[in-house]
């Protein structure tokens, strides 16, 4: 159902593997028919973005009735997938690239990262201090966007490893809609802090992919893996059908790199929102 083989390696300042037709054209034909089928989605975000979450009611009956939808999703959502993703970032990557601290114990199939409302005090408390033998689970979901849709520069959360893209149409690079991919502007070789919501003048595009159907992407969910949607504009083209998911934790993801380790904290906020709408911080700690 997808090819892993075709996985290559993307030059920029984080982990990212690309592998262009690593799904067919049939398949995502079909894919495209079950979400477009969906009689429930469970949201609507940033501008025109319609999702159906792991973990929902519409989730369970989407699978009852999507045969390939099913069938990827019980592909990804196994410890045998994930490990042969693990196995391909290692291979690709070598040991001074990002890594994480500390490795899952088990995975969870059933598990999926529960979004609530809280306030920074309750958040932190939610994530808590212990950050060994953390449980992993899969969270997807299975999307389509209209005109207007947009995601300004940012990270992902702090509980996320793993994150994953699979373009399901073809978008003309004018409509927009394209994954883009940043940088810091800085000339420091090691970098004390990295903010999950940065300023956009603080940022530099490296890397800008237009979707392209069958394509599939994955990234390290690292301190500095940021990355935004530029706004898709809806005019003589279709839809941007997609698939967007992560392999994470039940507690914080602990980066490190090159011998230093980097530990997550949450921005004081008294406004209760989103655990995703959340902004952090990710400081360094030097263990050398």
């Amino acid at each position: 159902m997808i090819n892993l083989e075709k996985l290559k390696k993307v030059k920029t300042t984080f982990p990212v593997l690309l592998a262009q037709k690593a799904i067919s054209k049939n398949i995502c034909k079909n894919l495209i028919s079950e979400i477009s089928s969906s009689k429930g989605f469970d949201d609507i975000i940033m501008g025109g973005r319609s999702r159906i979450n792991k973990g929902s009611k519409n989730f369970k009956i989407y699978l009852k009735n999507s045969k390939y939808s099913s069938k990827l999703f019980n592909k990804f959502n196994s410890k045998n997938f994930y490990k042969k993703i693990e196995k391909i970032f290692k291979l690709k990557f070598n040991k001074k690239a990002w890594t994480n601290l500390y490795y899952p114990k088990s995975f969870n199939q059933k598990k999926f990262t529960l979004k609530r409302k809280v306030n920074s005090k309750e958040l932190t408390k939610l994530l808590g201090s212990n950050y060994k033998n953390p449980i992993l689970n899969l969270d997807i979901d299975f999307s389509v966007s209209k005109g207007g849709y947009r995601l300004r520069p940012h990270r992902d959360d702090v509980n996320r490893l793993y994150n994953f893209l699979i373009y399901l149409t073809d978008i003309p690079k004018k409509n927009g809609g394209s994954l883009t991919l940043y940088q810091k502007k800085t000339k420091k070789n090691l970098r004390k802090n990295f903010r999950r919501f940065p300023k956009i003048n603080e940022l530099k595009i490296v890397k800008e992919f237009t979707p392209k159907q069958g394509t599939v992407i994955f990234f390290k969910s690292t301190p500095n893996s940021y990355h935004g949607v530029k706004r898709f504009k809806e005019f003589n083209c279709p839809k941007r059908f997609f698939i967007y998911g992560s392999y994470a934790f039940n507690k914080p993801v602990i980066w490190s790199f090159e011998n230093n380790n980097y530990f997550p904290t949450i921005i004081p906020n008294k406004k209760r929102m989103l655990t995703s709408f959340h902004d952090s911080n990710y400081l360094l700690k030097k263990t050398g």
